[in-house]
C-alpha cells in the first residue's frame, strides 16, 4: 500500500513538480515545516514557547549556523530535550492527531556556548490511512525540489530521504520515516529529521 502511494506521489509530482519548485526550495519547505524558528519570521504559535525554552533561537538576529551537529566537547555541556506539543501545524494541513517538535540542546555554564545540536519533527495518527496519506503528501511536496532522492523499507518502517546539491546553507538534506508507534502497534508516526545519509 505505501509502495503504491508514493509512486502515486512520485508521478504526481512529476506531472505538477515544475511550478512549485520554482516557487519553494528543500530549505524553504523545511522551514516551514519547523514552525520557521530558524528564520527571522518564527510563527507566531511557537514564539513563546522559543522565547521561554530556547532563548538561542528567540535572541538571534540571524539564525544561520545556530543548529550545530558536532559541538565542541571542551566546554562543559548537559543535554536538554524541550518539546513543543501541538495539535494543528501553521503550513502542514493533513489530518493528525498530535504533533511534536523536539528541540535538543547543548547547555553550557558560559551562555556564549549553548548549541542546538539536533531538531526533530513528530506527527502520530490513529490509523494508518491517515499516516500514510500524510506520508505521501510529504513526499509529494519533497519531489520537485530535491536533486537527489532514496526511498527504503526497514523493518516495518518506510524511508525517504531528499537532498538539494544546490542548496549551499540552510537545509539541504532531509529524511521522513513512517512507522508503527513501538508501543502501541495501533498507531503510527512520522518522523522529519534534518539530515539522511545521502
Amino acid at each position: 500500500m505505501v509502495r503504491r502511494l508514493v509512486l502515486i506521489c512520485f508521478l504526481t509530482a512529476l506531472l505538477t513538480g515544475h511550478s512549485y519548485a520554482q516557487s519553494v526550495s528543500l530549505d524553504k519547505y523545511t522551514n516551514q515545516l519547523l514552525f520557521n524558528v530558524f528564520t527571522a519570521q518564527p510563527d507566531p504559535s511557537i514564539q513563546d514557547f522559543i522565547k521561554n525554552n530556547i532563548p538561542l533561537l528567540y535572541e538571534k538576529k540571524k539564525i544561520e549556523g545556530v543548529l550545530v551537529t558536532n559541538g565542541s566537547k571542551h566546554t562543559q555541556a548537559y543535554e536538554e530535550v524541550h518539546t513543543y506539543v501541538f495539535t494543528k501545524h501553521p503550513f502542514f494541513k493533513n489530518s493528525f492527531t498530535l504533533g511534536k517538535l523536539e528541540f535538543y540542546c547543548q547547555r553550557s555554564s558560559d551562555p556564549k556556548n549553548n548549541k542546538l545540536s539536533n531538531i526533530k519533527l513528530w506527527f502520530e495518527f490513529d490509523t494508518q490511512l491517515e499516516a500514510e496519506m500524510a506520508y505521501g503528501k510529504l513526499i509529494e511536496a519533497c519531489m520537485p525540489i530535491s536533486s537527489d532522492k532514496h526511498f527504503a523499507s526497514i523493518n516495518g518502517s518506510q524511508i525517504a530521504e531528499f537532498s538539494d546539491t544546490k542548496e549551499t546553507v540552510g537545509f539541504g538534506k532531509i529524511r521522513i520515516r513512517l512507522t508503527a508507534d513501538n508501543l502501541d502497534r495501533r498507531t503510527f508516526k512520522i518522523l522529519f529529521e534534518t539530515e539522511n545519509d545521502l
